[in-house]
């Protein structure tokens, strides 16, 4: 049986309509990070990057339930084979958060291994799991790196075959998100 307060939400328009618009206005500003992105990767040659990665931006892909919520997610630059992962991750988690990943496996970690500095800017954690694709980190381990921690950071690496670095945003910094990515972006892949 539904209770007056949920037949009332029902019957109402207003959430379908907003959380629609919210759907289509994220969208697009997805696909707008995506040009900048590549916009960025364009405007110089060099860059920490494999050079089989494709600059073909990918879909934004959605779904309503992740642990309740709604989200939208891409990966680009990416290349998503079945041992050797790279991915550039954007994953916007309604009612959460936002956040910037990098997944890499196998032949993609000595790739950052020895630049491990360059992930010390602006609060970049490194995930200690191996569940790299989980969007909610909450309750996984989670080293910030910073000079002090780069020891443990690279002990991590030797030892794992799929790892996970990333930067948390509250949602409330929604307008920023292109500029945040390109950042991160920037911060580490540029040479």
């Amino acid at each position: 049986m539904l209770s007056d307060e949920l037949i009332q939400f029902l019957n109402s328009k207003n959430y379908f309509l907003l959380k629609k618009e919210v759907d289509g206005k994220l969208n697009s500003i997805l696909y707008s990070v995506q040009k900048s992105i590549l916009e960025a990767w364009n405007s110089k040659d060099d860059w920490n990057l494999p050079g089989e990665v494709s600059r073909v931006a990918r879909k934004i892909n959605k779904g309503n339930n992740y642990k309740g919520f709604p989200y939208q997610v891409f990966d680009f630059p990416s290349i998503l084979q079945e041992k050797d992962i790279f991915s550039f991750r954007v994953i916007v988690w309604y009612g959460n958060l936002f956040s910037v990943n990098l997944i890499i496996s196998d032949k993609f970690i000595p790739l950052f291994e020895n630049r491990l500095d360059q992930f010390c800017k602006r609060e970049t954690y490194l995930l200690k799991s191996q569940k790299v694709w989980e969007t909610d980190t909450s309750d996984l381990d989670r080293l910030l790196i910073s000079e002090e921690s780069l020891g443990e950071v690279l002990s991590y690496f030797q030892k794992n075959n799929s790892i996970r670095l990333f930067r948390l945003f509250k949602m409330n910094q929604i307008n920023d998100i292109n500029r945040l990515t390109v950042e991160c972006f920037n911060d580490w892949f540029a040479k």
